[in-house]
């Protein structure tokens, strides 16, 4: 009787092991695509950024130096000035306005010593704030308000640009050798009155054309200023990021001031983790996505939930990816207020947990994650990690039609100013009355 016991004992404990076995081969295994993962997390810094500001060289109402001192005084340390229509090809170089385009003001550059005050950190213990060249915002005279930031690059200096028609200026930077972002697409779709209109298959099929067209367009802001505009673009990131991904790249989220007045400095902002604060480093983590979309205020399309941040956003000190067991880890900046974490997939909340199982949520994942932190000092989104596994099914892009949102209109008139102020008009109206 005891060998027999002994026996079916042996034989249930194999069964159980076999059971576990099963089921672990049953888990689908991922390659986690870690945008991070360059960072040395335990020597590497994080530096602020704003890539999108305005001075009297074009809309903004603060000269160059007033401007510049302001973000100094609010501890940036990356700056690229991005007048509509005119490159910036350094902060002492002398610019080229377009007349009526700046009001006629005179433009002074930064005197030697006013550069090497912002550039040596002098008083700041060294930490000087760099000069990212090449900044230019296109599509300077277009109603539709289809605007195109371009870094390092020659192209759109006096350029009226053409409406609705964010493809030209990505193209035309890509060809003189710069890098593009797509600037506050929610205020051409406006989402913000018509936040619907982000996962709409017309506005899916448009932008994601460029981002697989132009190489170099690195990706969106998905916030601007106080959010408004922007309350619908993470909507509409997470939409691009199901089908883009796909094809081989990624969409990395900006966050920007986009600011003209002193009173705007300090909205929006990027956080770039570098060994070293250069404008190579800058540019590199531009292309590879190690930074953050940082916003002090939160917008949604309910408008339920919102909220002004008073303080610093929280950062994040550490991020564990853990290709064997299919994890990722958050560690939280301690020294900065983190109230909560949320992790999203396919455009929805999936876990509010720092440490991510991916296995845990096998039906609800597509080809990507990506986490956001909330704090009383704001909101810190961060790049997507793409998921590479056997089985994947993907999302394609839809179909372009050749009609535009609104129907078949001629190509000529659709980028024509006209349909734009005809345009701006209706929606204006709609958005007044709510007929639409």
């Amino acid at each position: 009787m005891k060998k027999v016991i002994s026996v079916l004992l042996s034989a249930v404990m194999i069964l159980s092991c076999m059971s576990v076995i099963a089921l672990a081969k049953d888990e689908i295994d991922y390659t986690i695509v870690n945008p991070y993962e360059c960072v040395d997390w335990d020597t590497w810094d994080n530096y602020k950024a704003c890539l999108h500001l305005h001075t009297t060289a074009s809309d903004g109402d603060v000269e160059l130096y007033d401007m510049l001192k302001e973000y100094y005084d609010h501890d940036y340390d990356i700056l690229a000035v991005t007048d509509h229509g005119v490159i910036n090809n350094g902060w002492n170089m002398e610019k080229k306005t377009n007349g009526i385009f700046n009001g006629f003001r005179k433009v002074e550059p930064l005197t030697e010593e006013q550069y090497n005050y912002f550039v040596n950190g002098e008083d700041r213990d060294g930490r000087g704030m760099i000069d990212i060249t090449g900044g230019i915002e296109c599509n300077m005279a277009v109603v539709s308000k289809t605007h195109v930031n371009g870094y390092f690059t020659t192209y759109g200096q006096g350029v009226w640009g053409k409406e609705n028609d964010y493809k030209t200026a990505t193209v035309e930077i890509e060809k003189a050798g710069g890098y593009s972002v797509i600037n506050h697409p929610g205020d051409w779709v406006n989402s913000n009155n018509f936040p619907e209109r982000s996962s709409e298959d017309w506005y899916i099929s448009y932008f994601a054309d460029i981002f697989t067209t132009s190489k170099t367009c690195l990706g969106m802001e998905i916030c601007n200023n106080t959010d408004n505009c922007t309350r619908s673009d993470k909507i509409l990131w997470d939409n691009l990021l199901r089908v883009v991904i796909p094809t081989g790249r990624n969409i990395w989220a900006f966050a920007d001031d986009d600011s003209e007045y002193i009173d705007e400095v300090g909205r929006s902002f990027e956080m770039f983790v570098l060994p070293e604060n250069t404008v190579e480093n800058v540019e590199n983590a531009m292309v590879n996505g190690n930074f953050f979309a940082c916003c002090k205020y939160l917008k949604t399309p309910t408008r339920q939930d919102e909220f002004d941040g008073d303080g610093n956003v929280p950062l994040v000190s550490n991020i564990i990816v853990n290709q064997e067991e299919n994890t990722i880890t958050v560690v939280p900046d301690e020294s900065r207020n983190c109230q909560s974490i949320q992790w999203i997939a396919n455009g929805n909340v999936i876990s509010t947990d720092y440490t991510i199982d991916l296995n845990d949520y096998e039906d609800l994942l597509g080809c990507y994650v990506r986490f956001q932190l909330r704090g009383t000092g704001g909101m810190t989104y961060s790049q997507a990690f793409e998921l590479k596994y056997e089985g994947r099914v993907d999302d394609e892009i839809p179909e372009m039609e050749t009609s535009t949102p609104f129907g078949n209109i001629p190509s000529f008139y659709y980028h024509s100013i006209w349909y734009s102020l005809l345009a701006l008009i209706i929606e204006k109206l709609a958005d007044w009355t709510g007929i639409i």
